[in-house]
């Protein structure tokens, strides 16, 4: 997004619209200055690469199938739950763990791909946290590491 996203329009608390160039966005890996700013992003201006229809079309098909073959996209989930870590990946340690198919109430860790908590049909936010904790914590116990999540959590 860093590339391409030439501004950014959005709400901020006092209800005023704030227009913010790329310059200003602060952007690093999954980060940008709207992790710390309160708002409503509102409109993003793009600018896209010229390319042909036809590969355009190809490229976005390979991705689609991609992400098919290796993430749940057939189970409700919030995506990746954990974050990579500097020196490890997060859904290999907790695969080793023995932790795919893991479930705490509805919710499990996909046997897809350990990386994505899902909802096997009736998980409440809390059977999804639970799970959560209790794979941070198996994966800190054998390990050592500490995984940090991707998804946010928002509310009590």
């Amino acid at each position: 997004m860093k590339e391409i996203v030439k501004e950014v329009i959005y709400l901020q608390e006092n209800g005023s619209m704030q227009k913010v160039p790329n310059a200003e966005m602060e952007f690093s890996y999954r980060h940008s200055r709207f992790k710390e700013v309160q708002g409503i992003i509102v409109a993003a201006k793009l600018e896209l690469e010229k390319g042909k229809p036809e590969e355009i079309k190809e490229k976005m098909e390979q991705y689609k199938k991609a992400r098919r073959e290796k993430q749940p996209i057939d189970m409700p989930s919030a995506g990746s739950t954990f974050k990579r870590g500097t020196n490890f990946i997060s859904a290999q340690l907790i695969d080793e763990a023995g932790l795919k198919g893991y479930t705490i109430g509805g919710a499990q860790v996909s046997t897809k791909h350990a990386g994505f908590i899902v909802n096997t049909g009736n998980a409440t936010a809390q059977d999804i946290l639970n799970l959560i904790d209790y794979v941070i914590q198996v994966v800190y116990q054998k390990f050592g590491k500490i995984l940090e999540l991707e998804v946010e959590v928002i509310g009590e």
